[in-house]
């Protein structure tokens, strides 16, 4: 099987699935809060507890288990992805460089395509202008990609440090001033008027230069996690994990005790440095607990069938990605079923796993008659120019 047509079932690594499909949950778990409330969560700025206490316990669970760390774990599985597409592209003695950049400006046009005219929290422009970086990077050796990993993730977490000073309030009051102008037009606006928000806003009040900053900002805080995807993929850890089971145990434990206490902390008092604790230290952790423990379980008989249907969602992760947006912009703005700012944080949770749900039982049934998913698709042709099998 050449790297033009879909991968085979049993070259597949079953546990990388399971950490998508696993990621995916999180991803919309966590964007539940966003895609009814807006991009930034402004305090007061709507009632986010309608239902009282099991709201507040709603968005502890999200903060708490999903929130900056399945972003985080998708971060990882791409940088590995990309690996492991260097490693099989060389072996087939194919162009690896007019491969790759072929595949980023696809999913940039993509990503940009996404967060204009569907949802603006889109991950994948960042990922798409992240991976030009990255394409340099998969030319160091395996020590080399470590170190680098570590540097831009301590980088990240020195942002603990930062005091909360002026400008950390005058962007405060610019990103509430964003806040009420999105709430009004994503409540209330008709589809070209959302469309033209996101084309016109300002989020930092800094015109092309915020924007700029925003892109860099995000960049850099992925790009890290890309790098240590990439290290995890070339020592092959995932691949053999009966070999490597005391390492990743040692993960597993140490990504438990740092991570979810890391994360404890902003839940019980949300100051600025407990957020960034939150985000840069707790997110990181957290998300190598969920891929360490994927991967434990992973390696057996039983712990491969009660993973399985995340495993469905992972195959398909663009389009189950895309979908989502497309399905909960449509429920909550206001040319759709304009529940926005309507529900609730536990509301907003339910209808995120339910449509899970849907999403396993529809992937199941798709790759029962399909070899990959529709934008995988959409891709692989791009990427490749060769049209890929589809239909089984």
């Amino acid at each position: 099987m050449t790297a033009r047509q879909p991968l085979p079932e049993k070259n597949r690594i079953l546990s990388l699935d399971m950490m998508r499909g696993l990621a995916l949950l999180g991803i919309l778990l966590a964007n539940s809060m966003h895609f009814q409330f807006g991009l930034f969560l402004i305090p007061d700025l709507h009632d986010y507890y309608p239902l009282g206490a099991l709201d507040r316990a709603a968005e502890m669970f999200i903060v708490l288990f999903a929130q900056a760390s399945f972003y985080t774990l998708f971060s990882f599985l791409f940088g590995y992805g990309m690996a492991m597409l260097k490693e099989r592209l060389e072996q087939q003695e194919l162009r690896f460089g007019v491969v790759y950049w072929r595949r980023m400006l696809i999913l940039l046009g993509v990503g940009y395509v996404h967060g204009v005219f569907i949802w603006d929290g889109d991950i994948l422009f960042v990922y798409a202008l992240t991976s030009f970086v990255l394409f340099f990077f998969l030319k160091l050796k395996e020590k080399a990609l470590f170190m680098w990993a570590i540097i831009l993730l301590l980088l990240m977490a020195s942002s603990i440090a930062t005091p909360e000073d002026d400008s950390t309030l005058l962007l405060d009051q610019q990103l509430a001033h964003y806040s009420a102008e999105e709430k009004e037009v994503l409540s209330a606006g008709s589809y070209p008027e959302v469309v033209s928000f996101r084309m016109n806003a300002d989020p930092l009040g800094m015109g092309i230069i915020g924007d700029i900053i925003m892109d860099l900002s995000a960049m850099v805080s992925v790009l890290g996690m890309f790098l240590l995807g990439s290290f995890v993929a070339r020592k092959k850890w995932l691949e053999d994990v009966a070999a490597y089971r005391p390492l990743i145990k040692r993960v597993w434990w140490t990504t438990l005790l740092v991570g979810f206490p890391c994360k404890l902390a902003f839940v019980l008092h949300d100051s600025y440095q407990n957020e960034m604790l939150h985000t840069t230290v707790g997110g990181p952790f957290v998300a190598m607990f969920y891929a360490s423990s994927i991967a434990l379980i992973a390696s057996t008989e039983k712990g491969q069938q009660a993973l399985m249907p995340l495993a469905y969602v992972g195959r398909l992760s663009l389009t189950n990605y895309l979908a989502q947006s497309i399905v909960f912009t449509t429920l909550f703005y206001g040319y759709g079923a304009g529940l926005f700012g309507e529900i609730g944080f536990f509301f907003g949770m339910a209808a995120a796993f339910v449509f899970f749900a849907i999403q396993i039982l529809a992937s199941k049934w798709w790759l029962h008659r399909f070899y990959i998913g529709p934008f995988e698709w959409f891709w692989r042709m791009g990427t490749y120019l060769t049209v890929p099998r589809l239909k089984r």
